[in-house]
């Protein structure tokens, strides 16, 4: 019994931050540093386009916030953007039934917009 428990929390602790990319721009850009891109929580004044949508998750209550914001930058760069203007976080708490009671699992939600300046 307690193996199954140390199993299953096991499985649990394995970290996993998945991305859903919708790209709004066809031009190709080259990748950037990660260290190059700004981070905004609400729009620059500079003038600028959107030229993708990110939604960054967790699989598991071991991540944080800080994961997901450092998975959409890495994506941001690799779509070649200058900057993400972040959303709030969400959450959704699922319980997870074992043998002997259940085990809360909290998912966390970001979005950003990755932008370009003109």
């Amino acid at each position: 019994m307690l193996r199954l428990l140390l199993l299953s929390l096991c499985i649990l602790a394995v970290g996993c931050v998945t991305s859903q990319v919708q790209r709004l721009d066809p031009n190709f850009r080259s990748a950037r540093s990660p260290d190059s891109i700004l981070v905004f929580d609400e729009e620059p004044e500079q003038s600028y386009g959107v030229i993708a949508r990110i939604e960054s998750q967790t699989g598991n209550v071991f991540e944080n916030v800080d994961d997901l914001h450092t998975n959409i930058i890495k994506q941001a760069a690799l779509l070649g953007g200058d900057a993400v203007i972040v959303g709030p976080e969400t959450k959704e708490t699922e319980f997870i039934i074992l043998m002997n009671g259940m085990l809360p699992s909290e998912t966390k939600k970001v979005s950003a917009e990755v932008i370009v300046f003109h």
